[in-house]
């Protein structure tokens, strides 16, 4: 017996068999570094001076929405206001100036609470029960208004029946600007009608991976902060007389020369432009 092919042949079988056992091996107990992917990415953004807040991986639902421009309701509606107030439309807004400005509270707090009241009003503010206040809509409003200096805007959004979230756009809000007084001055609004959903709610993407989206997208700057996000109802395109709205994620973004609303289809997770 050949002494060299016996050794040979030993050989190769305990390399084979050493290859088996580390493949059961790695099946088995699969290497990792204790970093997921994404923790990965976000580590990249933080490498880039990204700055963000805590991060919600939680999964919501929505779905495709449908509604009209309510411009005609806010048209056939606008002589039950109180007389002496003046209405007019600008660039698509209902504009309602009152006859003297309406005294609210005494800070941002009771302002908003003296505007929940103001709103419930069919003769002051049309289909005003369906609208609630928002705090991140009105944040995101002062950060992009540059015409207001002395005055403070205060945004109410329509809610959706039947759903969780609310419209993040404004052609479904009340913006209400008031003076350093506390007083309002006007408000402008839009509405939309006859909402409803055309499909069954799906699992939307997480605020988390929506974030890594925009940065995978080169959306977001080096250097910057991302000041907030929302999820809610934006439109995406308009079908006959339909407008077609879809869930999205809305992150207000800012650097050292400029604030940028950027929203996330939270569907699909493309960039909406």
């Amino acid at each position: 017996m050949d002494f060299r092919k016996v050794l040979a042949a030993f050989l190769a079988v305990f390399i084979a068999l050493d290859i088996f056992l580390g493949v059961q091996w790695v099946r088995e107990y699969p290497f990792s570094d204790n970093r997921t992917t994404d923790q990965q990415i976000l580590d990249e953004m933080s490498d880039d001076g990204i700055s963000y807040g805590s991060l919600v991986q939680n999964r919501q639902s929505g779905s495709y929405l449908a509604g009209k421009d309510g411009k005609q309701v806010l048209i056939d509606k606008q002589n039950e206001l109180k007389p002496g107030w003046q209405t007019s439309f600008s660039d698509g807004q209902f504009v309602v100036v009152p006859q003297k400005p309406v005294q609210l509270g005494v800070d941002s707090a009771s302002d908003v609470m003296d505007l929940d009241k103001f709103i419930a009003k069919d003769n002051q503010v049309i289909m005003g029960n369906e609208y609630q206040y928002s705090k991140k809509m009105t944040q995101i409003a002062r950060a992009k208004d540059n015409k207001h200096t002395t005055s403070k805007l205060y945004v109410f959004v329509e809610k959706i029946p039947a759903d969780n979230h609310a419209f993040v756009s404004d052609r479904a809000q009340i913006v209400f600007e008031v003076d350093s007084n506390h007083r309002l001055q006007k408000y402008e609004q839009q509405y939309v009608n006859q909402t409803q959903f055309l499909r069954d709610d799906m699992q939307l993407i997480s605020e988390k991976q929506a974030l890594i989206n925009l940065y995978q997208y080169n959306e977001l700057p080096n250097n910057s902060t991302v000041k907030l996000s929302k999820i809610g109802y934006a439109p995406l395109t308009t079908v006959k007389k339909d407008i077609i709205f879809i869930p999205v994620w809305q992150f207000l973004v800012s650097t050292n020369k400029d604030t940028t609303l950027i929203t996330v289809n939270a569907i699909n997770g493309s960039i909406m432009k």
